[in-house]
């Protein structure tokens, strides 16, 4: 950061931030932080002392004194565009991108038109959802700095959210052009190999997320070595863990299917799916992610099995059903619906708040109900039901919500197996109910996970599943245009 001189003091003295820098260019925060305390105690509104305790603090991630460093500079010098440049990073790292953006709109205004400065504003943008402004920003980047890598990667991210997909990989081998190793970019080039359905290269780049430190995998370690296809397993023993959510585990689980008999398998999963999985007929032990599991030759993650059986869009393992409910939860569940002659719906309106897109994978459950037919029953198959969510389960005559009754997958299963449709978002319920051959609506935002591919209304995945798609950012009314009167005939789909 350049020197900021500032007269004002009311001192009169000069202040040496000599021993700070260097502290700091050492990438010793702490004591650079130190010295700013010591020479603000002699001068509290010495600008480049409380910029450089604002940077200290935000290396320490001690964000809210960062910011109040960074305050303070401002009230002391209001028209120093480097003061808002380190206001709106700092709140872009608080997960704050309103004030952020206009903070950095204000140091640019300032005279601030550096290619860092330009990419913050386009970060600001990305994070807030307006695409085409963050790309409008991230090429002035660009354009100062051709070779930010950073840049290349936000606005790969940016077209892939436009479903501008061979735009973002253009952005993304940019990336990788300068520096090939870069984890962001294969990571993010990933999904959209996947999402074009092309799994041979994806799924290759999709081991990337074991390295990338911001993904929200369940990373494990284990005494025995990786196996991801190569070596012999006849007579062997391997583990196969969960390692993302449950419908990953959902998905994947149908490859422990493909092994040969003289392979001893050893599943680990998320604890509410273990009686689901013992009565897949496997051959293996289940057992839970708190369970220790006994010795073994190999270890996979079922996220990984696509890759080892080298899978493509057209040798997805297909099955009509692989999930089934147990008699003793359906007798559990046999009472919830009072009327024998109804249509029986489930329904799933969102997902869980700590999922990074639930924001837009998720709807008002009343929202979605309005698409849905008045003469049918209804049950809420979320888990978690808000306040205001059971209000209007209360209000409403045709809707039943078991809510933290379902206290595992076996409950769940067991309505499913009940119910004649499931019309849910991209959630664990989605591939619960297609796993068990349910008919199954799944919900999708503008731009999909990978694994629903980038159009069309059905999926390899799922053979009694049918993939509803909105047309335009944010647009749940559009998904709907291709809704049948008959809710139980195939649905026209575009």
């Amino acid at each position: 950061m350049d020197d900021i001189n500032h007269s004002d003091t009311g001192r009169g003295q000069q202040v040496d931030t000599s021993l700070v820098l260097n502290c700091l260019q050492k990438g010793d925060a702490k004591l650079a932080l130190q010295h700013c305390h010591d020479l603000l105690s002699e001068d509290p509104q010495h600008i480049q002392t409380l910029l450089f305790a604002a940077i200290a603090s935000r290396s320490l991630e001690w964000l809210d004194d960062a910011l109040d460093f960074a305050n303070r500079a401002q009230m002391v010098a209001p028209s120093q565009p480097a003061i808002y440049g380190l206001m709106g990073d700092i709140l872009l790292l608080q997960k704050r991108p309103e004030p952020a953006l206009e903070a950095l709109l204000k140091a640019r205004h300032l005279g601030d038109s550096s290619a860092q400065i330009n990419f913050n504003i386009g970060s600001a943008y990305l994070v807030l959802g307006i695409h085409e402004d963050a790309k409008i920003y991230f090429d002035q980047a660009l354009s100062i700095d051709p070779r930010m890598v950073a840049a290349h990667v936000n606005k790969g991210l940016a077209e892939h959210s436009l479903m501008n997909l061979d735009a973002a990989l253009d952005c993304f081998d940019a990336a990788l052009y300068i520096d090939p190793g870069n984890v962001d970019a294969r990571w993010n080039k990933s999904h959209v190999l996947l999402t074009l359905g092309r799994y041979a290269e994806g799924f290759k780049l999709y081991e990337t997320r074991r390295k990338h430190s911001q993904v929200a995998v369940k990373k494990r370690i284990f005494d025995s070595p990786l196996w991801l296809g190569q070596e012999r397993i006849s007579g062997k023993t391997i583990l196969l863990h969960a390692e993302g959510g449950f419908g990953d585990t959902i998905q994947f689980i149908r490859y422990a299917k493909l092994f040969d008999e003289d392979v001893k398998l050893i599943i680990q999963c998320q604890k509410p799916l273990t009686e689901l999985i013992e009565r897949m007929g496997l051959n293996a032990e289940i057992i839970t992610l708190s369970d220790t599991p006994q010795r073994h030759d190999y270890h996979c993650s079922l996220m990984s099995l696509p890759l080892v059986f080298g899978t493509t869009v057209n040798s997805i393992p297909r099955f009509d059903q692989y999930i089934f409910a147990s008699e003793q939860y359906s007798l559990k569940w046999q009472g919830l619906f009072s009327s024998p002659f109804n249509t029986r719906i489930g329904i799933v309106a969102r997902g869980s708040d700590s999922h990074q897109n639930d924001k837009n994978r998720s709807m008002n459950l009343e929202t979605l109900l309005r698409f849905l037919p008045k003469k049918a029953d209804y049950c809420i198959l979320q888990r978690e039901i808000s306040e205001k969510e059971n209000l209007f389960v209360h209000a409403t005559k045709n809707i039943v919500a078991p809510g933290k009754r379902l206290e595992s997958f076996s409950d769940t299963a067991a309505i499913c197996e009940q119910l004649d449709l499931i019309v849910s978002v991209d959630t664990s319920v989605a591939h619960l109910a297609a796993a068990m051959g349910k008919p199954t609506i799944i919900l999708l935002p503008y731009r999909p996970d990978w694994r629903w591919g980038a159009s069309g209304c059905k999926t390899a995945w799922y053979p009694t599943a049918t993939l509803l798609r909105q047309e335009h950012h944010g647009s749940w009314a559009s998904a709907f245009n291709c809704w049948s009167d008959n809710l139980l005939e195939p649905l026209a789909c575009t």
